[in-house]
């Protein structure tokens, strides 16, 4: 694995809530150092230390208060539920949040589920959950082996796994000859990161970022059939099917396209032309005494702010529409997190949107509150 770039400091957590600017601005960085591995295809950040990882009620990173977002999970829970026949079936999903998406697959097929998160919150789902829907606020292990289950799921969280090939054995070692149960995991797509130069996607959260061929592969060496591998949502995730496998043996590993080698070749030279741009953009918006705004308090803007050093004097505000954000303080600095409504009464000159994909929902949601803007996308 050869090391392709580096970041020396980055906030450890980008969705936790910090009540005052005093608590953001002193949160733990640490180091990112991106591997590639030019066998298979994976990208890896070999500084990552797993030791400072903590994942509790304080860690926000919900994404259905996007009315674009839930049309998105909905199609993919109606995906599964058609595919795999899943009426009056047993769910588990490994790392549910507060459940929305475990909710969706039951009450589609009237299914049971079963949801595993130790940063489960209670007080935040209770509107949310499905009848038969049960949240066990722990890791899913191999004591968990005799739970009936038809399909299982997991949605960003292999990316968070410090040694995930370590992780799909014991998955595969705890679902035995259950060869009919089918996964469904969705990661980060490395490939947008790089080829889309989608640079505010690097965190430190993600050790893990899976290109479609490594992503395949993680899982036939860990002994699964892969069924379908698939870039969703713009391009930006990649979703993997799959089942135990009856053959101990691997099938052999397929060619990487050189277009990803290329990819990882330019990828800091143009980090940096990238960076360097947003930083030349928003010292004319403060030379002209313009008003910014950012809208997207999750990893993406957390970690744009970071990167640009962007003081709250230059950009003071962000615009989130998770109300569970609302009057929070960006990881690292310090930017208030406001609702959608406050940018009637703020009338920003520039916003800029951090991803694309929520453009088109933006621009109307500002349309409605009368605010004419320059919008900008990360």
């Amino acid at each position: 694995m050869a090391t392709f770039f580096e970041v020396a400091q980055a906030p450890i957590l980008c969705n936790i809530l910090c009540r005052t600017r005093a608590e953001a601005l002193a949160v733990p960085r640490g180091e990112i150092r991106l591997g590639f591995c030019s066998a298979c295809g994976h990208v890896y950040n070999a500084a990552f230390d797993q030791k400072l990882m903590q994942y509790d009620g304080a860690y926000e990173n919900s994404l259905q208060f996007s009315p674009h977002f839930r049309r998105y999970l909905e199609s993919v829970a109606q995906g599964l539920v058609a595919r795999y026949d899943l009426r009056g079936k047993e769910i588990i999903e490994i790392g549910c949040g507060q459940g929305d998406f475990l909710s969706l697959l039951c009450g589609l097929g009237g299914n049971r589920g079963t949801g595993f998160d130790p940063s489960f919150d209670a007080s935040k789902a209770d509107t949310a959950l499905a009848t038969d829907v049960r949240i066990v606020p722990q890791y899913y292990s191999h004591e968990h082996k005799d739970r009936p289950v038809d399909l299982l799921c997991c949605r960003h969280v292999l990316e968070h796994i410090p040694r995930p090939l370590d992780f799909l054995r014991e998955l595969r070692r705890t679902l035995g000859d259950r060869h009919e149960v089918v996964l469904f995991f969705e990661v980060p797509n490395a490939l947008f990161t790089l080829d889309r130069l989608a640079i505010w996607d690097i965190i430190y959260e993600h050790c893990s970022y899976f290109t479609p061929q490594s992503l395949r592969r993680t899982f036939e060496l860990a002994g699964f059939d892969v069924l379908r591998v698939d870039d969703v949502y713009d391009g930006q995730f990649l979703t993997i099917e799959a089942r135990p496998a009856a053959s101990a043996t691997p099938p052999p590993a397929t060619p990487l396209p050189p277009r990803l080698r290329e990819s990882v070749r330019r990828f800091e030279t143009e980090y940096r032309s990238k960076v360097k741009l947003f930083g030349e953009r928003f010292d004319r918006v403060a030379a002209e005494g313009r008003r910014a705004v950012v809208w997207g308090g999750g990893s993406k803007g957390v970690t744009f702010l970071n990167t640009m050093r962007m003081s709250p004097e230059v950009v003071p505000y962000v615009v989130d529409v998770n109300p569970r954000k609302e009057g929070h303080y960006v990881v690292g600095t310090g930017q208030k997190i406001v609702p959608p409504v406050f940018v009637a009464e703020y009338r920003p000159h520039v916003i800029l949107v951090m991803n694309a994909t929520y453009l088109r929902e933006i621009e109307q949601t500002c349309r409605d509150l009368g605010v004419d803007a320059e919008f900008w996308t990360g």
